[in-house]
């Protein structure tokens, strides 16, 4: 455990912000995902193999899974939700980076982006996601919080979310120069 070299508070803040960071997460690339339904079903069968008939059962069995984990975690969920996150996040990026490496253009639609191939920073952006996701098994949650501080990890987590999300964008962005 890493507890022991951080200061008390932010050994309580770090695991809220952890959380909350993938709640968001997860809750982006589910309503992504919605917004371009009909291309990451696509994706899934183009992409990644999936025969077409189990493409339409897995589309909105992953999108659930996400969304209800989100809700989950969202809700007040901890432990259990944090692990499924973990395992699915894990596992997606798994795959995903089988399939980049092995496949010389994918497309995943992680957060509803269906026409941009997968670049070497969405597989970053999935390795952090997924330390996020590790790192809150490492600091080990503590007493509860008030309210005001776990508003605060929030907005800390939705300031992480946006940037790893546009991971891609900003690297982009800086490389012009």
């Amino acid at each position: 455990m890493l507890t022991p070299l951080l200061a008390p508070s932010l050994t309580a803040l770090l695991p809220q912000v952890a959380r909350c960071c993938i709640a968001w997460l997860l809750l982006a690339a589910g309503v992504g995902k919605l917004r371009s339904y009909g291309a990451f079903r696509n994706n899934l069968a183009t992409s990644f193999g999936v025969p077409p008939a189990a493409a339409t059962v897995a589309a909105p069995a992953l999108v659930a899974a996400e969304l209800l984990l989100a809700g989950w975690l969202l809700a007040g969920g901890a432990d259990l939700p944090m692990l499924l996150s973990f395992l699915l996040l894990g596992t997606l990026t798994a795959v995903l980076a089988y399939r980049y490496f092995t496949h010389s253009v994918v497309r995943c639609s992680c957060f509803g982006e269906a026409a941009r191939p997968v670049s070497q920073y969405d597989l970053l952006r999935n390795v952090l996601v997924v330390g996020i996701n590790g790192a809150y098994f490492a600091f080990a949650p503590g007493a509860a919080l008030s309210m005001a501080t776990s508003v605060l990890a929030a907005g800390l987590a939705a300031i992480v979310c946006v940037a790893t999300i546009s991971l891609h964008d900003i690297a982009t962005l800086a490389k012009a120069d």
